[in-house]
């Protein structure tokens, strides 16, 4: 064999192993709600993707599914559950099916901002229900997220204290746990779902709804609204989850990458969300014209006086005072170590 066709060779194998991983590179399905584009989830999945990608030199890829397009988010958790899916994002109202204590999350008022959140989200009780949440479904759940503080807007006044709210009719999502919270407002709960909400407002079927203020600008309800209020009633919940079988399919190496990965998602939707609230709010009442009420924390707490306890007393019937306590405690040490011992809640 000459130089140079031993040369040629050599270049060939090189160029071989350079293309292998890229080959016999396992592809990871990763399915959510939020369409393509410039929004906190995808930009979220987006910095999945190219950390996974990177960090595996290619011999993992993920290939995104935004948009439902594999369905919606409890057909995509159900499929992550029985194994046709790798990942996917369900929100804390559509996998309290799955696991009823993520409802504890949903307590009105339970969080004075998101930095106190994000402490929750990654501190003892977060990582504590995040293996609770394998143990009792199946699922491997790798990271909790920022979903958005919810608020409400509506064509009937402004809302700054409950009093306002009394005989109003407010959408909701079929969660319980919000239904249970406009009625403890004196205002009727009406379940509708999402891709009618605009038009039962602007119809008047309903005087309001509620949801975070990217959302209501988004989806058009900022159009056909004349008030909103942002009163941050819940902090809503995003959840990563994976297929379990497949997750443990993988090397150590490859599950610490895509474990670190679902990390960087929720850091980058966390702060995202929280920056886009208030970039929404500066379109909803500049651009779209709306009377916005920012609640001030005496506004916030008199909601919290009139819905917590009502709210309490029905959540604990669903996943126990224990988890409940719990939560309240991690909350509680979150403000401390962010606040100090002068404030709280």
């Amino acid at each position: 064999m000459t130089f140079k066709v031993r040369q040629t060779l050599s270049v060939a194998a090189v160029a071989l192993a350079v293309a292998a991983p890229s080959a016999m590179a396992e592809e990871i399905k990763f399915a959510f709600e939020m369409f393509e584009g410039d929004n906190p989830e995808y930009n979220a999945a987006s910095a999945f993707k190219a950390y996974v990608e990177n960090k595996s030199n290619g011999e993992l890829t993920v290939r995104l599914f935004p948009g439902n397009q594999m369905g919606s988010v409890r057909e995509t958790t159900e499929m992550v559950q029985q194994g046709t899916l790798e990942m996917t994002l369900p929100s804390d109202g559509a996998f309290a099916g799955f696991y009823a204590p993520i409802q504890a999350w949903s307590m009105p008022y339970l969080f004075q901002s998101a930095p106190v959140a994000w402490q929750v989200m990654q501190g003892e009780f977060g990582q504590w229900m995040l293996e609770d949440i394998h143990e009792q479904t199946g699922i491997k759940a790798l990271a909790f997220s920022q979903n958005g503080f919810r608020s409400f807007i509506n064509n009937g006044q402004q809302i700054v204290s409950p009093e306002d709210m009394q005989g109003m009719k407010i959408r909701t999502m079929e969660s319980p746990v919000y239904m249970e919270m406009v009625e403890a407002l004196g205002a009727d709960a009406t379940p509708i779902a999402g891709s009618e909400a605009v038009m039962a407002l602007q119809q008047g079927v309903v005087d309001g709804l509620e949801s975070p203020p990217p959302v209501l600008l988004a989806g058009g309800s900022a159009d056909v609204a004349e008030y909103l209020t942002v009163n941050e009633h819940v902090f809503g919940l995003h959840v990563v989850v994976a297929n379990d079988d497949w997750f443990n399919s993988l090397s150590p190496a490859h599950q610490k990458i895509v474990t670190d990965g679902a990390q960087l998602f929720a850091s980058v939707e966390n702060v995202e969300k929280t920056a886009g609230d208030w970039e929404a709010l500066q379109v909803i009442a500049e651009e779209k014209g709306l009377d916005v009420h920012v609640s001030t924390p005496e506004e916030k707490q008199a909601f919290k006086d009139a819905v917590y306890e009502p709210v309490r007393q029905f959540v604990s019937e669903q996943v126990g005072n224990e988890i409940l306590e719990r939560i309240e405690t991690a909350v509680s040490e979150a403000e401390t170590t962010l606040y100090g011992d002068s404030v709280s809640q």
